[in-house]
C-alpha cells in the first residue's frame, strides 16, 4: 500500500489548495445528480397517476404540489427537472476542465521535473542512465503516469457519486437499498483480488518497453553500419520479440478489464431483478418508487464500476510512476551541488593545474580513465592530446570541462579550485566540440546562437570564415536562415563540425576543447581550419584530441596517455 499512497501523495501535493474548489464542484455537481434522481418519484408518480399512500420522504416526494393534477404537475415537475439538468450540466463542464488543467499541470510538472533533474545531475549519472531509458521515461511512462492520474481523479469523483446516490436509494427503499450495496460491495472486494495482478502486469510492461527503447535506440545509434553488413535483419527479428512479449502483456491487461466490465454487468443485472422482485411481491413499494430506484441502482453501478476500472488502471500504471519517481530519487541523490558564484568572486582565469588527479570510471573492468595526473597548462596554449583508443583523453577532456569531478587531487584555475562553487562560471568561458556535434532542426542562424550567445553579422561572418562554414552557407539558397534538419540531416558531417566550431568561437572561450571535432574533414581541410584557429588572437586554451599525426603541426604542445596515466609532455 505504501506506493499507491505516494502516488497519491504526490499528485495531492501537486493540486493543493485548488482541491478545496475542485472537490466544490464535484460534491455540487454530485448533489444535483442525485436530486434529479429524486425527481423521478413525482414525475412518475404524476404518470402512473398513483395515489400517495406513503408516509415520510416518499409521501412527501408523491404529493409535490397536491393542488396540482395531470399535465399542470407534470408540467412543473419537467420544469424543475430540466432546470436541475441544466444547473448540473454547467458544473461537470466546469468540474471536468478543472479536472483536465490538473492533469495535463500535473504530467508537465513531473517532465519539467525530470528534464531539470537531468540537467543538474551529474555526467557519470546520466551515462548510467542511458538514452534509451530517458527516452522511455519522458514518453511511454509518462503517458502511462497519465493514465494512472486520469483515473485518480475520476476515481475520486465516482466515489463521491456513489456516496451520493447510495444515499438517495437508501432514502427512497432503506431495505432493499442495503441488500443492494451489500451485495455490490461484496462483488467489489471479490474483484479487488486482481488488483495484485494488474499490478505485476504493468511492471512487466514497462520492463518490456523500456527493453524495446534501449534496443531501438542503440540500432538506429549504429543504423548505417547496420545495413551495410546486412545486420539490420537479425535485430528486426530480437526487435519483434520483444515487442510479442510486450504486446502479450498488454493483451492480458485489456483481458482482465473486459472480463472485470462484463461480470460487473451481470452483478448489476442480478442486483436489480432480485431488488424489483423483492420490492413488489414482499415489500409493496409503488412502482413510481421501484423505477426510480432501479435506475438509481444502474447509476451506481456505473461509477462503482468506474472505481473498480480506474483502481485496476491505477495498479497498471503504478510501475511507471515507480520508474519515474526512481529516477528523480536517483538523480537528486547523485546531484551535484550547484552554488551561484558570488558578485565578488575574481573570474577563473590564469593557469589550469592538475594536482595528482585521478578519476576512474565506475564498471570498467579495466579501471580506465586517469591516474595521478598532473600537469600544468597555460593560457593560449595549443595542446594536441594523444594516446590509443581507452587511454584516457575523453576522461581528461571531461575533467578540463567539469563534466567530472576528481575522484583524488584537485584542479585549479590561476588561485581558484574547480569545484562545484565554480564549475558554472568556468564552464560560461568554455567551449567543447565532439566529433558529432549535435545541430538543431532550425535554421543555421539559430544553431549558432543557440544558449543566447550574442553576435552581430561581423562576428558571425569571421566565425563561419574561420572553419570554412562560410562555404557552407553560400551554397544554401536561404543563407543563415536555411534550415538544417534533424540533427543537421541536410548538411554533411564534414559541414556539421565546421558550423560547431564556428558556434564555438561564438563564445569566444577562454579555453576549447576539441574531442575529435575534425575528424570529418579531409587532411587539408583540417589543416586549414587549424591554422585558422592557431592564429586567433586572443588565441584561448586548445586542447585537441586527435589521431592524425598531420594534426600536430599546428600544436604548441603534446601531451600523450597510455593506460590513463601521462607519459609523454613536450613542446612542439
Amino acid at each position: 500500500m505504501k506506493k499507491p499512497l505516494a502516488f497519491v501523495r504526490d499528485l495531492a501535493g501537486y493540486i493543493g489548495g485548488r482541491a478545496l474548489g475542485l472537490f466544490a464542484l464535484v460534491a455540487l455537481g454530485a448533489l444535483l445528480d442525485g436530486f434529479g434522481l429524486l425527481l423521478l418519484v413525482p414525475l412518475l408518480g404524476t404518470l402512473f397517476a398513483e395515489s400517495a399512500s406513503q408516509t415520510g420522504p416518499l409521501g412527501l416526494l408523491l404529493n409535490l404540489w397536491p393542488e396540482m393534477q395531470g399535465a399542470s404537475r407534470l408540467i412543473v415537475v419537467l420544469g424543475l427537472f430540466g432546470l436541475v439538468m441544466a444547473l448540473r450540466a454547467l458544473i461537470l463542464w466546469q468540474r471536468d476542465l478543472r479536472m483536465g488543467a490538473l492533469q495535463v499541470g500535473y504530467l508537465e510538472s513531473k517532465r519539467s521535473r525530470l528534464a531539470r533533474a537531468l540537467a543538474d545531475s551529474r555526467w557519470e549519472a546520466l551515462n548510467r542512465l542511458g538514452h534509451g531509458r530517458v527516452t522511455h521515461l519522458m514518453s511511454g511512462d509518462i503517458q502511462r503516469c497519465a493514465s494512472g492520474v486520469h483515473f485518480l481523479l475520476q476515481g475520486g469523483v465516482a466515489v463521491i457519486l456513489v456516496v451520493i446516490q447510495a444515499g438517495v436509494a437508501l432514502a427512497l427503499a432503506p431495505q432493499l437499498a442495503v441488500i443492494a450495496l451489500m451485495s455490490m460491495g461484496l462483488g467489489a472486494l471479490v474483484m479487488g483480488r486482481w488488483l495484485g495482478a494488474t499490478r505485476d502486469i504493468g511492471a512487466r510492461v514497462t520492463n518490456s518497453n523500456m527493453r524495446l527503447m534501449v534496443e531501438l535506440g542503440r540500432f538506429l545509434g549504429g543504423l548505417k553500419a547496420a545495413m551495410s553488413q546486412n545486420l539490420h535483419s537479425a535485430f528486426v527479428a530480437a526487435f519483434e520479440r520483444d515487442l510479442g512479449i510486450a504486446a502479450h502483456q498488454q493483451i492480458a491487461f485489456i483481458n482482465r478489464q473486459a472480463a472485470m466490465r462484463v461480470m460487473w454487468s451481470l452483478l448489476g443485472a442480478a442486483v436489480a431483478s432480485i431488488s424489483l422482485l423483492l420490492g413488489f411481491l414482499v415489500l409493496d413499494y409503488p412502482p413510481a418508487v421501484m423505477l426510480t430506484l432501479l435506475v438509481v441502482l444502474a447509476r451506481i453501478a456505473g461509477p462503482a464500476m468506474q472505481i473498480q476500472s480506474g483502481l485496476q488502471q491505477v495498479a497498471y500504471a503504478l510501475p511507471a510512476w515507480e520508474a519515474v519517481q526512481t529516477t528523480l530519487d536517483d538523480l537528486a541523490h547523485d546531484a551535484r551541488t550547484v552554488v551561484s558564484p558570488r558578485s565578488n568572486a575574481a573570474p577563473l582565469r590564469g593557469p589550469v593545474r592538475l594536482e595528482d588527479v585521478t578519476y576512474l570510471h565506475e564498471g570498467a573492468t579495466d579501471g580506465r580513465g586517469v591516474r595521478a595526473l598532473s600537469l600544468t597548462l597555460q593560457p593560449g596554449e595549443f595542446v594536441a592530446i594523444t594516446g590509443s583508443s581507452g587511454a584516457g583523453k575523453t576522461t581528461f577532456a571531461d575533467l578540463m570541462a567539469g563534466l567530472l569531478q576528481p575522484q583524488q587531487g584537485r584542479i585549479t584555475v590561476g588561485d581558484q579550485t574547480l569545484d562545484a562553487q565554480t564549475v558554472s562560471a568556468w564552464r560560461d568561458r568554455l567551449a567543447y566540440v565532439t566529433q558529432d556535434p549535435l545541430l538543431f532542426n532550425d535554421t543555421i542562424r539559430a544553431n549558432l546562437l543557440w544558449g543566447g550567445v550574442e553576435a552581430d553579422e561581423a562576428g558571425i561572418a569571421k566565425a563561419l570564415a574561420a572553419t570554412g562554414a562560410d562555404r557552407v552557407v553560400a551554397r544554401l539558397s536561404l543563407g543563415l536562415q536555411s534550415v538544417v534538419g534533424e540533427d543537421g540531416a541536410m548538411v554533411s558531417g564534414g559541414e556539421r563540425q565546421r558550423l560547431a566550431l564556428s558556434r564555438a568561437l561564438l563564445r569566444q572561450p577562454d579555453v576549447l576543447v576539441l574531442d575529435e571535432a575534425t575528424a570529418a574533414l579531409d587532411a587539408d581541410s583540417e589543416d586549414a581550419v587549424l591554422k585558422a584557429l592557431a592564429e586567433l588572437d586572443p588565441r584561448p586554451l586548445i586542447l585537441m584530441i586527435s589521431h592524425r599525426a598531420e594534426s600536430l603541426s599546428v600544436c604548441s604542445r603534446r601531451v600523450a596517455f597510455d593506460e590513463g596515466r601521462l607519459i609523454d609532455d613536450r613542446p612542439l
